[in-house]
Order: C-alpha cells, then sequence, then structure tokens
C-alpha cells in the first residue's frame, strides 16, 4: 500500500514540475475552468504550445494525477482545476 502512495506522489511530483504543465495549471487555475479552445488558444498565444497534440500529451498526464478535471458538455470541453492541481498557487 505505500508503495502506491510513493508512486502516485512521484508521479504528482512529475506532473506539476513539467514547464508546460505548470502553464497549463496556472491557466486552468486562473479560472477555476477553462473552455480546451480557449485554453489552447492562451498556450499557443504565449509561446508554451505550439500544437494540439503536445497539448493532448500534457493534459492526458494531468488528468491521469488528478490536477485538472475535463468536462464535456453537449458540444464543448472543459477543464477544471482540482485540490491536487491547486499546488501551481506556490509556484
Amino acid at each position: 500500500m505505500s508503495e502506491q502512495k510513493k508512486v502516485g506522489h512521484a508521479q504528482h511530483l512529475k506532473a506539476v514540475n513539467h514547464p508546460i504543465r505548470r502553464e497549463i495549471l496556472r491557466f486552468v487555475n486562473e479560472k477555476e475552468e477553462i473552455l480546451e479552445p480557449n485554453l489552447i488558444k492562451k498556450l499557443k498565444a504565449n509561446g508554451t504550445l505550439d500544437s494540439e497534440e503536445v497539448f493532448k500529451y500534457h493534459m492526458d498526464f494531468l488528468l491521469q494525477t488528478f490536477c485538472v478535471e475535463k468536462i464535456e458538455e453537449e458540444d464543448r470541453v472543459l477543464y477544471k482545476i482540482l485540490p491536487s492541481g491547486k499546488v501551481i498557487e506556490n509556484f
């Protein structure tokens, strides 16, 4: 059981310490929740991202480590910050 906690903690640290994922968390945390196209647009505008494939890779990592939640509603997707993603407030 303690081994699972170590792996989970290590994965969480890996998630929040990557510069692209920190920027994603920062933008999501600013609004508490944000529409996917708006988030991608902001990340491209500040030079963090150059493609949606890169976004998908990093967002999947943040979803797997419970830093953000993906909410799919009819014709839109938005992301909501979760408590473990709020660690970005300390950076």
